[in-house]
């Protein structure tokens, strides 16, 4: 009876923690310290890159797959920040406006897991 009573609390705690962060067109973000948060030139790539999680694919079948040219992919750094525009595939990927004196282009993809990392922060604007 006791494991019954423990199990039905340990389940309503994750029930009641697990809310999850939506995020939505407009959010602006910005990165707090060097990351290895990939955005994608084209949203092609980060459409592959995201299929290939989604179906857990070996090491193999993931290269072969879900391979993007490193000069199609930018590195985000420290100080850089960047707006959410739209969004594709049901918010799992969103175009992005970076704002960066490193690089001229401004329009990337970003999969919306890498935006739950530590390193970005969420810049809300208070009315």
């Amino acid at each position: 009876m006791m494991k019954y009573l423990f199990l039905i609390t340990l389940t309503f705690s994750f029930l009641l923690n697990s809310n999850e962060i939506e995020f939505k067109e407009g959010d602006e973000f910005l990165v707090k310290k060097f990351s290895s948060i990939a955005l994608f030139s084209y949203r092609t790539d980060a459409i592959k890159v995201n299929i290939a999680k989604d179906l857990s694919y070996s090491l193999n079948d993931f290269m072969n797959y879900a391979t993007v040219d490193q000069r199609d992919i930018y590195k985000i750094r420290k100080g850089d920040s960047f707006v959410l525009i739209d969004s594709y595939r049901g918010g799992d990927i969103f175009e992005v406006t970076l704002n960066s004196k490193r690089t001229s282009r401004e329009k990337y993809f970003i999969l919306s897991e890498d935006l739950r990392k530590s390193s970005l922060a969420l810049i809300t604007e208070e009315s």
